[in-house]
């Protein structure tokens, strides 16, 4: 069941201080069992944008985190908080479909929040409610980011009214 796109949204030539208060909105309102699909091309950000939304998430909820470590050597790092807990994955060493199943993908989605780059090797019609963030680098500017945000599935009504009352995104 391919589920088609509900909501879009973008932003533009996002510093990294647009990038970290669009961190905190996802902090605030991502929960158990929400899966957010990280892609761009080597270098565009992605490890940083889910490494700004883990840290926002310990911020929030008054955890220390000394590192926010990438995953693409270990291909998953998990983070425990009081309410929830998340796996960052990082698909990009990843070869076969084989290998997803060894990482228990899909089934770890359920119950933790997932942030996971290069989406590109998920069967995408087992995928019913999910966020894909695409994230370059501007064309004008080398430090700064254009974000399209894409919402698929129901749910996200909250997270998709504050991102739009933050003025860093529009429709």
């Amino acid at each position: 069941m391919l589920v088609e796109p509900s909501i879009i949204l973008s932003s533009f030539d996002l510093d990294i201080c647009g990038l970290k208060e669009i961190a905190k909105i996802f902090a605030e309102y991502i929960e158990n069992s929400d899966l957010l699909l990280f892609s761009g091309k080597v270098g565009s950000g992605k490890t940083e944008f889910a490494r700004l939304i883990i840290k926002a998430k310990a911020t929030k909820e008054n955890i220390d985190i000394e590192e926010v470590s990438s995953p693409t050597f270990s291909l998953v790092q998990n983070y425990e908080f009081h309410f929830c807990k998340i796996s960052h994955i990082d698909l990009y060493r990843v070869e076969s479909e084989l290998d997803l199943i060894e990482l228990g993908i899909p089934d770890i989605f359920d119950g933790q929040i997932t942030l996971l780059e290069w989406p590109e090797l998920l069967p995408k019609n087992n995928l019913s409610r999910h966020v894909g963030i695409e994230i370059r680098e501007t064309k004008k500017l080398k430090k700064y980011r254009d974000i399209k945000i894409t919402f698929f599935g129901h749910g996200w009504d909250d997270l998709v009214g504050a991102l739009l009352e933050s003025s860093y995104c529009n429709s």
